[in-house]
C-alpha cells in the first residue's frame, strides 16, 4: 500500500524580515487609533460627575452610617421582638388543653380582624383630614399629630391643632411687627411711610408743592 503525502500550503509572509514587521506595526497603530475618540468620550462622561473633597466624602459616609445603623437596630428590634412573642405564644400553648387552644385562636382571629378594620378606619379618616387641611390653607404636616379612633375625634383633634396653629401664627405675625422698626419721615408721629406720604401728597395735588410729588426731587 503506498502513502500519498499531503502538503500544507505555508504563508512565507510570515517569515518575512521586512514585511512582516512593517504589518505588525501598521496593525498596532490601526488598533490604537480607534482607541482615541473611546479615551475622549471617557473624559466627556467624567465632566457630568459630582467630586467629593476627603472632608465631603467623610462626612457622607457619616450621615450613611448613622441612617443605616439606626435601620439595622430597628431591624433588630423588631426580629427580636416577633421571635420573642412567637416563644411566649409557643409556651402558651403548651400549656394548654384543646378546647383552651380552640378558644385562644378565635380571640387572636377577633384581635386580627379588629387590628385590620382600625387600620383602614384609620387611612380612610386620614385621607379626609388631609383634604381638610389643604381646603384650609394649613401645612398637611399637622396631619400627623390628629387623633384617628373615630370621625368624632378627628374632627375636633383637627379643630384644636387649626386653633393653635393659626393663634401661633398670629402672634409671630405680631411680634415681627412690634419688632420692626419705623419706616419713612416726617409726618406727624413718625409712622407713615414714603409711599404714604407721597401718595397723599398726590390726592391732595392742589395743596401740596410740585417736589413733594418727586420723590427724586
Amino acid at each position: 500500500m503506498k502513502f500519498r503525502k499531503k502538503r500544507f500550503p505555508l504563508n512565507l509572509q510570515l517569515f518575512a524580515d521586512g514585511d512582516g514587521g512593517g504589518t505588525g506595526e501598521g496593525a498596532g497603530a490601526g488598533a490604537g487609533a480607534p482607541g482615541d475618540p473611546g479615551a475622549g468620550d471617557g473624559d466627556k462622561g467624567g465632566a457630568g460627575k459630582v467630586t467629593f473633597s476627603a472632608d465631603q466624602q467623610a462626612e457622607v459616609d457619616r450621615i450613611l452610617g448613622e441612617r443605616l445603623g439606626k435601620a439595622q437596630s430597628k431591624w433588630e428590634k423588631d426580629l427580636q421582638d416577633k421571635l420573642d412573642e412567637a416563644k411566649t405564644e409557643a409556651e402558651k400553648l403548651a400549656k394548654m388543653n384543646a378546647e383552651q387552644k380552640a378558644e385562644h385562636e378565635r380571640q387572636k382571629r377577633e384581635k386580627a380582624l379588629a387590628d385590620r378594620e382600625s387600620d383602614i378606619t384609620r387611612r380612610e379618616l386620614r385621607a379626609t383630614a388631609l383634604e381638610q387641611l389643604s381646603e384650609k390653607k394649613l401645612p398637611l404636616s399637622l396631619a400627623e399629630v390628629l387623633v384617628y379612633t373615630d370621625a368624632d375625634a378627628t374632627n375636633k383633634s383637627l379643630e384644636a391643632v387649626e386653633k393653635a396653629f393659626r393663634e401661633a401664627v398670629e402672634a409671630g405675625v405680631n411680634d415681627r411687627l412690634k419688632g420692626d422698626p419705623p419706616k419713612g419721615g416726617g409726618g406727624k408721629g413718625g409712622t407713615a411711610s414714603t409711599g404714604s406720604n407721597y401718595a397723599k401728597a398726590a390726592n391732595e395735588s392742589g395743596k401740596a408743592p410740585a417736589a413733594a410729588l418727586n420723590p427724586w426731587g
